[in-house]
Order: structure tokens, then sequence, then C-alpha cells
């Protein structure tokens, strides 16, 4: 068994990874959690359970999670296009109009992950025909979570997530009271990325947090609180297969099914193993979230480096024991 304390330390200290903030589940309960290495080239002082990181799409579960909270109330319609509550989002794009709430969980919404100038804005295939990863959607499912709510995606998170669950260091947008102990992006070389301060939230990718905080979202998860056992169901029910690649946007259909790893609403799953996971990926950060809901074991880690993802090889096995197809469908390469 590895020791993940001694490991920590020791692949924050060579310098790959400046810092690391880890927390696990074991049947359902707390277990260690780990904070090794510095904040960043801002800040030398030791990561520690309040350092805040960005969480990049490990953002995506907790917007599935209130849009599933406002379909139990009959305000959003998961299987009603978006087009009829808030209007376009793609101009001139007759298919996009069929895009519902269900699409953009479950990533057939068939627009594109990154809007660029390779990938513009706009459906490549017909909604719900296949998975490509598409986190743009995930702003005009915003823009309708909000008016079915008439609250802002901020208010919403905060009065549905962050502060029935405890979350005290956890928001959508940037908080002052953050600026005493967050941890600063690393590239690929060390490189220092610019601290982002995001005023808006971002459905997508914008969530602020810890390790500890967010375990106790998944701890929520795992025991099926907050939900009605059929929408809790209906959340980890696989929807579509992901697609074999080196990407997990496929927007042309190039790839066959991975018919190992899945799409429910808002979370990947590892069907054959019980399993759901999500990974993050912001400049300088990556995130990672994996539970088994049999074993009701889980872990989660933030790390301010581009190389944070690396660690799965030797970590996952230590918490969530067997194999996961997600670390072979993401290609995730090695420390």
């Amino acid at each position: 068994m590895t020791d993940l304390g001694k490991f920590l330390a020791e692949t924050t200290a060579s310098g790959p990874i400046p810092g690391v903030s880890l927390a696990t589940l074991r049947g359902g309960a707390r277990g260690p959690e780990y904070y090794f290495g510095v904040r960043g080239a801002h800040d030398r002082s030791g990561v520690d359970a309040r350092t805040v990181f960005e969480a990049a799409s490990l953002t995506k579960p907790i917007v599935a999670f209130i849009a599933l909270q406002l379909a139990e109330e009959r305000l959003l319609n998961l299987h009603q296009p978006l087009f009829d509550i808030c209007g376009e989002y793609v101009p001139g794009d007759l298919r996009s109009r069929q895009i519902t709430a269900f699409h953009v969980l479950t990533h057939t919404s068939g627009l594109p992950n990154i809007v660029c100038d390779e990938a513009p804005l706009r459906t490549y295939f017909n909604p719900g025909e296949r998975f490509s990863y598409g986190s743009s959607a995930f702003a005009w499912l915003q823009r309708a979570m909000e008016i079915v709510g008439r609250r802002s995606l901020e208010t919403m998170a905060r009065e549905r997530v962050f502060e029935p669950l405890g979350m005290l260091r956890s928001s959508l947008e940037w908080q002052e009271h953050f600026s005493k102990n967050y941890a600063q992006g690393h590239e690929w070389e060390g490189e220092p990325v610019s601290k982002r301060r995001v005023q808006t939230a971002q459905a997508s990718w914008s969530l602020l947090t810890t390790a500890s905080d967010y375990i106790g979202f998944v701890q929520h998860v795992l025991a099926g609180r907050g939900l009605t056992v059929a929408s809790y169901d209906q959340w980890f029910m696989p929807r579509v297969n992901t697609r074999q690649g080196d990407d997990a946007e496929d927007l042309h259909g190039e790839n066959p099914p991975d018919h190992n790893v899945a799409w429910g609403l808002g979370w990947g799953l590892e069907p054959f193993q019980n399993c759901f996971f999500h990974w993050g990926n912001n400049p300088g950060f990556r995130a990672f979230v994996l539970a088994n809901r049999v074993t009701k074991d889980a872990i989660v880690w933030f790390a301010n480096s581009a190389r944070g993802l690396r660690l799965v090889h030797t970590v996952v096995p230590a918490v969530v024991t067997g194999e996961h197809p997600s670390v072979q469908w993401l290609r995730i390469g090695h420390l």
C-alpha cells in the first residue's frame, strides 16, 4: 500500500508539482486529508486545509446537482429546448434550437468544448446523436437555470450546496477573503500563470474550493442526499458512451465508442466498476475526483500544476481500488 503522505511530500519537494490538496472517503466516512507543497510563486507558504484551488470542470457536477433539484421542483424541464426558455445562443444555427439541459449534461449537445478558430460556435452534429465533451454549452444551461430559478448561479450554489454542506471555502466567484490563502497555477515547466479573479460565475469551470470542501460534496452525493431516489438514479444512469481517442472532444465522430466509460447527467461513469468521476483542467491547475458507489470510497485532489493529473497512477489505487478505465480514456501520462 502506497504511503500517500510520503509520496506527496516527495513529489511536491522535487518540483514537478508545487502544491497538492487531497482528501479521501473510506466507506462513506471522512478519511485522511493531505496538504503538501507551496501555494505558488506568489506565496511560498505551505498548502493547508484552507488553501483555495481552481477546480475547473469539477464545477459541472455541482451545476448538475442544482439542475436536478430545479427539475424536481418543476422549474426546469430537462427535455425542453433551452431556446424555449432563454432564447437563441448560436445565431443562425437552427439545429441548436433542439438542445436541452439533458443534452448539455450528457455532452451530447453537438457544441464544441472551447470556442476557437478551429472550432467556432455551432452545432457539429444533431443534438443527442453521440458524445463529444462540450463545455461551451454550459453557458446556455446556466442562462436557463438562472431564469427559471430566479437567482444567479452563484446564489443558487450558495443556498443549495455551499451553505447546507458547510463548504465555507467554496464559491463560483472570487471572494476577497480568498486572497489570504490561495493557490497559483503553474504550467508544464513551472511557469506561473496569472491569477484570474472571476467576478461572475461560469457553470463549466469557475469553482474555487478546497479538497476538504469538495469531498464533503462527494460524501453528500454518495449518501444520496439532496435529491429524491428517482432523481439520484437518473443522475447516475449511463446515457451515452464516450469516444475513444486522444481527446474527450470528438466533434466529427472520428473515433469509435468506448464501451467502458459512459456519461450520466453531469458525471463521467465507469459502469462496470460502479464508479463516477470527473477531471478538471484550467491553465496551470488540474483536478480529479473518483468515487465508488458501492464501497463509498472516494478521492479528490487539486494541484497547482499542469502535471497534476499524473498523480492518478499512484494516489487512486491507494484509495479506490480496482481497474479504472477513465484513467486510460483520459490518456493520463506518468510523472
